[in-house]
């Protein structure tokens, strides 16, 4: 197989598509929503997720003065929303949900709304925040979670009902994961 170079400054591309989130936030006067393709679980027991984010966004100092996020996991049926939100700045429109038709739904542990129309959400408080480059790297403790059931069974993302998880590439370019492949054990 022949491998090209890469510039540098697209390097991190090749690790994506990561799957994206849109991340929700809340000071208990004003919420806001963007999406996230950096992000990952560090641990599961206890539950641990991490998002990177640059801090020059209008969401930024919503999420440290209230400590708290929503990681909503949305699928292609939301695909333009998604892009929207992250498009679009918080600074300039006051409701990031009634502007792309989301709706909010009520959290159990945070007073940040999730997004109704994810097909997960986990509910999140801020543990640490690491400095990287002008970013911020946000470590939070899952302290409560939520699936669509015909999508999550048994501890596990099922495909048959007609899931696609949203992956960015860059920009506006999304690919999909919509199906499971089991390899072969040696």
């Amino acid at each position: 197989m022949e491998k090209l170079p890469v510039e540098l400054a697209h390097a991190y591309h090749l690790l994506n598509p990561g799957g994206v989130v849109l991340v929700s936030v809340s000071d208990g006067q004003r919420d806001n929503l963007f999406p996230v393709a950096w992000n990952m679980p560090l641990c599961d027991d206890p539950p641990v997720a991490c998002v990177l984010s640059s801090r020059d966004h209008f969401s930024w100092p919503l999420l440290e003065r209230s400590g708290e996020l929503g990681l909503n996991v949305p699928d292609a049926s939301i695909l333009d929303a998604v892009y929207g939100c992250g498009k679009t700045s918080g600074a300039e429109v006051a409701d990031k949900f009634a502007r792309f038709g989301l709706h909010r739904e009520a959290a159990a542990q945070i007073r940040a709304p999730l997004v109704a129309e994810a097909v997960a959400s986990l509910e999140c408080r801020v543990e640490r925040i690491v400095d990287v480059e002008g970013c911020g790297l946000v470590i939070a403790r899952v302290v409560a979670a939520r699936a669509a059931s015909r999508h999550f069974r048994d501890g596990g993302w099922t495909f048959d009902a007609g899931l696609s998880l949203l992956h960015n590439l860059s920009s506006n370019r999304f690919c999909v994961s919509d199906r499971v492949l089991e390899a072969r054990r040696p």
